[in-house]
């Protein structure tokens, strides 16, 4: 397969990919709860169904998504935007494919975790359970239940389940991000056509 066969077969996947309120339940509430309502960054490794991918993500406010895809090979290199005010741009080599936010299917993998993530972070006091593997804690948003994973020392995110869509997501090297993150002037327009001067 040529070179353009195979960004076309990328492309192909990540529609299928691209192409919702919050509520928290269960466990014992802490006296403290962590507050993961913080930009970060970290590698993570997404399961949806028999898609697997890695990469690097960081969160640079409540709704404001960046990813970096390393794997599979097909998609190594795509770089996606996320905005949940107007939608997604993915960048890969010289093509790039923007969708705005109405057109994100509900199911879409990378919307779904930024989503989750982002309810659980808003919703201020949050409910756990203790388990020998950390802290769990679970809800739902609008795009159904999750269960986020945290390390009981650092209160890091480490995994997420979205059971209803079988996504489930390990992270590693979660790491706050101390200063501010400008967030990209293409991001904020995408729905809009206007270019900055």
């Amino acid at each position: 397969m040529n070179l353009k066969g195979i960004v076309c077969a990328s492309f192909i996947a990540l529609s299928a990919i691209m192409c919702t309120g919050c509520n928290s339940s269960g466990g014992s509430i802490l006296e403290k709860a962590p507050d993961i309502n913080v930009p970060f960054s970290s590698s993570v490794k997404i399961q949806a169904g028999e898609l697997e991918f890695e990469g690097e993500i960081k969160r640079r406010a409540a709704g404001i998504w960046d990813m970096t895809v390393t794997a599979p090979d097909t998609l190594k290199g795509l770089s996606v935007m996320y905005d949940d005010g107007s939608g997604v741009k993915a960048v890969l080599d010289d093509i790039s494919l923007e969708v705005p936010v109405e057109s994100i299917k509900e199911s879409a993998v990378f919307p779904l975790i930024f989503k989750a993530i982002d309810c659980a972070a808003s919703s201020g006091t949050l409910s756990f359970t203790e388990t020998e593997d950390g802290r769990v804690c679970s809800g739902e948003f609008s795009g159904g239940a999750y269960i986020l994973k945290l390390d009981p020392k650092t209160s890091a995110i480490t995994g997420i389940e979205i059971p209803n869509e079988e996504i489930s997501g390990e992270f590693t090297g979660f790491a706050v991000i101390e200063e501010e993150i400008p967030v990209p002037e293409d991001t904020e327009d995408l729905t809009d056509g206007s270019e900055s001067t």
